[in-house]
């Protein structure tokens, strides 16, 4: 016969769960569970697990287990401080890259946008939205591209936008984009309804091709084939914020805004200017390198700048508190069995966990924000030069010399 505790024991049911866990064994737990489903899932179960998961601790030891070996740019800033960095932030950016580009023919779709344009692609960029593209050509057309359909590549194509090469674009606000060509003009379009035969809502004239664009709210800045920077209100498009005219002794390849106060110019003389728009002084003028290297292309991110030049260098600046100093020369791997100059034309940094890299070998590279990089991903498709690249909101754009657009889009 069972005895009374017998039964008692047999009728009892287990009342474990998460929260009833020591904390020890929660970390453990937490520990082999990716980053995406503790962010954006586990921590809102309850105000117990949010504030274990919120914890700074917690994320600053998952990012060092990956990275121990190897410098950070994030972290070699003046800003830094290692108490107060969002290591959160950081740990979920590096693993939700690694995990999407690793396995990115699993992991993406992409869709390849050809037939609009017939000449090189020199500039893509990706709306505010997420659900369109557009890209410039040497056609003097803008496309804009759906990419949320897979089907018949929906697209807007504006011929003659411009009478020369359309040289570069920028997003301007939610519904504006910038473009400008080598007719000397800068272009503000509507984005929403961008047709056939829209008509800019302002054009800006400078004095020679323009090369590069960048804007903020009632700023745009043109940079010129000839050593000109020239800034425009679009409030007023006929009248000029002002002119710099001695910061470089050639063309200004390329322009960049840093938290809406410093302008920065990289140009063909080999230097990179920075100017304070508060005080209209150059801050800094500097070669990042002796020889025939010359910067191309930059990106900012967290108080850091990237810059490629038109060889196989990549230099990180910290800009926090003004400073624009050189932290790292990053050396890339060249192509093998190539006897080509290998020639960077494109970075971008959106987030904490990857570089996007892109120029004359036609490959796309994924890389850690690291010295020495790490390649997450080696993406060749095309094999076509590329020009341009752009990544938001989960989608990769890709423009190339053979008038082809790519689009790659998280699952």
């Amino acid at each position: 016969m069972n005895s009374p505790e017998g039964a008692t024991a047999a009728g009892t049911s287990s009342t474990n769960s998460l929260d009833s866990l020591p904390i020890e064994i929660f970390l453990m737990i937490c520990e082999r569970i990716d980053a995406d489903t503790l962010v954006k899932s586990l921590m809102y179960v309850n105000k117990q697990f949010y504030d274990i998961i919120s914890d700074n601790y917690l994320w600053k030891k998952r990012a060092m287990r990956i990275f121990n070996d190897c410098n950070v740019a994030f972290m070699l800033t003046s800003a830094y401080n290692e108490n107060t960095f969002n290591w959160k932030q950081f740990a979920w950016h590096t693993e939700l890259e690694d995990s999407c580009w690793s396995e990115y023919e699993a992991k993406t779709t992409t869709t390849v946008f050809s037939g609009a344009h017939f000449s090189e692609v020199d500039a893509v960029i990706i709306a505010k939205d997420g659900k369109h593209c557009m890209s410039a050509s040497r056609d003097r057309s803008i496309c804009l591209w759906n990419t949320m359909e897979t089907v018949e590549n929906l697209v807007v194509h504006k011929v003659d936008s411009h009478l020369g090469w359309v040289w570069d674009l920028e997003i301007y606000d939610d519904d504006h984009f910038l473009s400008c060509s080598w007719d000397s003009k800068v272009k503000l379009w509507n984005t929403s309804n961008f047709a056939p035969s829209s008509q800019p809502i302002h054009t800006f004239s400078t004095d020679a091709a323009v090369l590069s664009i960048t804007s903020k709210e009632n700023f745009v800045a043109a940079g010129l084939y000839c050593p000109k920077i020239i800034a425009f209100d679009p409030r007023e498009p006929e009248k000029r914020l002002f002119e710099l005219l001695n910061s470089h002794t050639r063309s200004i390849i390329d322009l960049c805004l840093i938290e809406d106060y410093y302008l920065i110019s990289l140009s063909e003389d080999k230097t990179v200017s920075v100017w304070d728009l508060r005080t209209n002084n150059t801050v800094k003028s500097m070669y990042l390198s002796k020889g025939s290297r010359f910067p191309m292309c930059a990106s900012y991110y967290d108080n850091i700048l990237f810059i490629g030049d038109n060889r196989d260098c990549m230099y990180w600046l910290d800009c926090s508190h003004g400073l624009y100093n050189v932290l790292e020369t990053v050396k890339l791997a060249k192509p093998l069995n190539d006897c080509r100059n290998y020639k960077l034309n494109c970075i971008k940094c959106t987030n904490y966990g990857s570089i996007i890299t892109g120029g004359n070998e036609g490959v796309v590279y994924i890389l850690t924000p690291t010295n020495p990089p790490k390649v997450i991903a080696k993406i060749v498709d095309s094999g076509s030069e590329i020009t341009s690249i752009d990544y938001q909101n989960d989608t990769l754009v890709v423009g190339y010399v053979s008038s082809d657009v790519q689009v790659w889009k998280k699952k």
